[in-house]
């Protein structure tokens, strides 16, 4: 799909990543004068830093994201699969410790993106560019790209854990952490940076992993954004400006695809909505950003249903949290009170997107969804081996051990520690095709940016500022391609409020890694309950806690509020 030069680049620069130690300040065994012999190598140099962007998508700091929310769980199964010691029910519960996998793994994940970020600066520095035939513009260009990479992984490390040690270029070495202002200050000057310098998208150019001036004023959006959760200061109205601008074109040429599936597709890079890609290629599935999420959520038999033998059998890990009790009623019906999750039932049944998705051919496909009896193409059923051996496997939308309680009443668990086999609905957000177009498997690229986001912020920006009917319009401009007719309840100056708009957020962004994000800032997270999660009230778990790996490598750290200081000490007011 994609075979320009940063690809191949890229392909070097993945050779370099896996030679490079995880300690907290990496550097690779090379020089850049032993390494950096030519353009391309330089430029491998450069994408070495993408590709950790890449990598930081999934996985880990995707559970992060969407673990702790009312959208996506991991559950138990009855068999004991996926219990991996609580890690899971923990993050459902928030009851997260300083030792938790999924946040250790996070952190390390934001400080191994700046180390790397940064030592792809320091090498750019000490190369003799004009002996390669580069000039003082290439220079500023791709320092501008990494200083804006920087930024989006201190925004990401801001939005989980709050302010962190701050470094730049070749300036490193143990630090204490800087406060939550200092860091979205640092990060707020290196998204202007790239705003000034950055040149604006090529239209006509596919997405190649690097960010342009329209990335840059995105990422400064949702700083400015998320500020009242970061700072505790109100920016919306500078999100608001930069979002107008944005989808005005001042910073680019960006527009809605007019395709529901046009953003997920196998060619999704050169989508008009694309903003800021993440590369996916076939041949690299440990860079593959989708071959994860099929072995960890799908069906184990399901390469059956999607006639493709190249991928990896599934482990029928996680799902949609629940719409339905374990009677078959939804849950905004029983019990109103709960507002939030839901996010199967919450989708019109006339949206295009509720379809079970299916394989049609030359890059074809319908449906985001897997529900109800699996069968493939030509009606070989997909076979359980746990709970459902023996047995075809029919996906439901509820929790529970139907094969221990086969008639359900009101008195019937339902817990994320004990379900049945074919509990869940599985989310495909991005095609998988069958085996005789086995070379597209995970060319859809993962929409990191993507102009949806612009609009739904604005929306969200002036239904603060109390102008529902804005916000609905702007919010409809978007959701109306997933419909043959503008139907499917649309939002209204009547239905509008932030419930409405956590639910659209959800919705459209179902799996894309930024839940957690969304309900923090909307002051969700830990007041509201949800599916098997009562609200704790305790504003402390809006962040997560420095892992005790990290204090124990730098005495310097301190802990964050709410959590076991484990020997450093804990953040003063001043310090937050």
């Amino acid at each position: 799909m994609k075979t320009n030069r940063i690809l191949l680049s890229m392909a070097l620069a993945g050779t370099l990543l896996a030679s490079c130690n995880l300690d907290e300040v990496n550097y690779t065994s090379t020089t850049p004068e032993v390494f950096a012999t030519s353009a391309e190598r330089v430029e491998a140099l450069v994408a070495c830093a993408f590709v950790d962007r890449t990598v930081f998508l999934i996985n880990e700091r995707w559970y992060a994201q969407e673990y702790s929310t009312d959208e996506m769980i991991c559950p138990t199964k009855t068999s004991g699969d996926w219990y991996d010691g609580g890690n899971y029910a923990r993050m459902h519960y928030h009851q997260w410790t300083v030792n938790e996998s999924i946040i250790r793994s996070t952190y390390n994940g934001v400080m191994q993106g700046v180390s790397r970020t940064n030592e792809a600066i320091t090498f750019l520095n000490s190369v003799d560019l004009a002996a390669l035939g580069l000039d003082d513009d290439y220079k500023a260009l791709q320092t501008a790209r990494l200083h804006t990479l920087l930024g989006w992984f201190y925004m990401r490390g801001l939005d989980y854990f709050g302010g962190l040690p701050l470094y730049l270029d070749n300036d490193h070495g143990v630090r204490g952490r800087s406060t939550a202002r200092e860091t979205f200050d640092f990060c707020e000057k290196l998204f202007k940076e790239g705003i000034a310098t950055l040149p604006v998208k090529d239209p006509s150019a596919p997405g190649n992993g690097y960010c342009d001036r329209g990335a840059a004023a995105t990422l400064l959006a949702e700083l400015y954004f998320n500020a009242e959760a970061y700072i505790g200061e109100s920016r919306f109205d500078d999100a608001a400006k930069l979002c107008q601008d944005i989808i005005d074109g001042v910073y680019g040429d960006y527009d809605l695809d007019p395709s529901w599936n046009g953003i997920f597709c196998f060619d999704n890079d050169k989508s008009p909505e694309m903003i800021w890609t993440a590369p996916s290629e076939y041949n690299h599935p440990n860079y593959g950003q989708f071959s994860w999420w099929w072995q960890r959520s799908m069906p184990k038999n399901c390469r059956v249903y999607f006639d493709n033998t190249y991928v990896a059998a599934g482990q029928n890990g996680f799902c949609l949290a629940p719409s339905e009790n374990p009677q078959g009623r939804l849950y905004t019906k029983a019990n109103p009170e709960i507002k939030l999750g839901s996010p199967y039932g919450k989708i019109h049944r006339k949206d295009l997107r509720k379809k079970n998705y299916r394989y049609k051919g030359n890059k074809e496909y319908e449906g985001m969804f897997l529900y109800g009896p699996l069968a493939g193409p030509n009606g070989d059923p997909v076979m359980g081996n746990k709970e459902d051996l023996g047995r075809q496997v029919v996906l439901i939308d509820q929790m529970y051990q139907y094969t221990k309680y086969p008639n359900p009443d009101e008195n019937t668990p339902s817990t994320i520690l004990a379900v049945d086999e074919s509990c869940g609905v599985r989310l495909v957000k991005f095609p998988i095709p069958n085996d005789a177009d086995r070379t597209l498997t995970w060319n859809a690229d993962f929409p990191g940016v993507r102009l949806a986001e612009v609009y739904y912020m604005l929306a969200e920006c002036k239904l603060r500022a109390g102008d529902k009917k804005a916000a609905a319009d702007l919010v409809n401009k978007v959701r109306i391609r997933n419909f043959e007719t503008r139907d499917g309840n649309p939002c209204t100056e009547e239905n509008m409020d932030m419930y409405r708009m956590a639910d659209e957020w959800m919705i459209e962004f179902l799996g894309e890694g930024r839940r957690r994000t969304d309900l923090v800032r909307m002051g969700f997270f830990v007041t509201e309950d949800w599916w098997d999660h009562k609200a704790s009230n305790d504003k402390n778990l809006n962040r997560y806690p420095i892992p005790h790996n990290a204090l124990s490598a730098n005495p310097l750290l301190k802990q964050n509020p709410g959590y076991d200081d484990e020997g450093n000490g804990v953040l003063s007011p001043d310090e937050q």
